[in-house]
């Protein structure tokens, strides 16, 4: 668990920097709780801030600033390079390899722009008691759609951290994640245990398109599926909620 915390947050208890696969690839068991934790102190950020009657789009901006603080930008740098390989119009081995760039290009800075643009949008767009719940239910959904991508889906490089992760990890991992994120979603309300559902349909869609361009999913896509989760997932959310 404390693995799975230091390499998806912030937040360190050891000076670690290299794990062995086998130790790294059983943190991934616990990366719906990491994202469960996440989300509760983003929902205690935005509950606070409602609470201070901080203006909603200054609401949005903290929101932001503390995810960053809170995580990093490990999600965020997958998702540019996926934007970078994955739309570059090239073949599938010349994707693989401006993914593994470490220089950001148009696509990626682009796609950046326009995801933070999309969640400022969504949370100024929920009303603050259902962002709340909506930023708990946000990130153990992606974190428990991660693990469900590390088992299910094949992994298209020879190397690399996803690897360790797929070699090692068990096949039942994905379980426990999606069932905690479906009783956290049924205590929650039907809005949101209808908005996981609607996630785990188009985030698999999306898997699914990576899969058949890149041959299989990387380290950096799994990124990219939980950034694009997150607001797929809050606009499930909005868009059940207008139509219940």
């Amino acid at each position: 668990m404390i693995t799975a915390l230091e390499f998806l947050t912030r937040i360190k208890f050891s000076s670690a920097r290299e794990w062995s696969p086998e130790g790294f690839s059983r943190s991934v068991l616990w990366f719906p709780l990491i994202g469960l934790l996440a989300g509760a102190i983003l929902a205690g950020v935005n509950y606070l801030l409602v609470q201070l009657a901080t203006p909603v789009f200054l609401r949005s901006i903290l929101l932001l600033l503390g995810e960053f603080l809170i995580l990093g930008v490990l999600m965020y740098d997958g998702f540019m390079d996926t934007c970078d390989g994955v739309f570059s119009a090239r073949d599938r081995a010349r994707m693989l390899e401006i993914m593994k760039d470490s220089h950001v290009g148009a696509n990626g800075v682009l796609g950046a722009v326009l995801l933070l643009l999309t969640k400022f949008a969504l949370y100024a767009s929920l009303p603050a008691e259902i962002l709340t719940l909506a930023l708990v239910m946000a990130f153990l959904f992606t974190r428990s759609m991660m693990v469900f991508f590390i088992i299910c889906y094949p992994y298209a490089r020879n190397s690399g951290i996803g690897k360790m992760f797929k070699d090692y990890a068990r096949s039942w991992y994905w379980l426990p994640g999606l069932v905690l994120t479906c009783l956290v979603a049924f205590y929650f309300g039907m809005v949101y245990l209808l908005a996981v559902g609607v996630g785990f349909v188009l985030l698999n869609g999306v898997a699914q398109f990576l899969k058949n361009q890149l041959g299989g999913l990387t380290g950096d896509t799994y990124g990219f599926l939980t950034e694009v989760g997150e607001a797929v997932f809050m606009l499930a959310v909005f868009g059940v909620g207008k139509v219940l």
